[in-house]
């Protein structure tokens, strides 16, 4: 299994169990733009990684931007997330270069 296909099964499993849904905290919500920035960099780790082979597709995109908007996540979490996405990105990108 790759790194994309094990970050799905993972978000996958994490969306479907209603014991993993966290409860309501005292943080602030995340913003519509910070949700935005996680499904662009969720898709940009996707689409390095090879996961799936038709990740262009408009109905995926809907997908995965339907799965981020469910989490709800707060602020700190949103932040965190990103941060681990951007180093699953760099690392992929960093993969992909010949060596010299």
């Amino acid at each position: 299994m790759n790194l994309g296909q094990a970050v799905a099964v993972c978000l996958y499993e994490l969306s479907r169990d209603s014991a993993a849904i966290a409860k309501p905290g005292k943080g602030s919500p995340a913003s519509s733009a910070e949700t935005d920035r996680i499904t662009e960099t969720l898709l940009v780790a996707l689409r390095a990684s090879g996961y799936p082979k038709l990740n262009t597709s408009k109905s995926f995109q809907s997908a995965v931007r339907r799965l981020v908007r469910r989490w709800r996540l707060q602020q700190g979490d949103a932040e965190f997330l990103l941060g681990m996405l951007r180093q699953m990105v760099w690392k992929l990108n960093q993969n992909d270069k010949p060596e010299d």
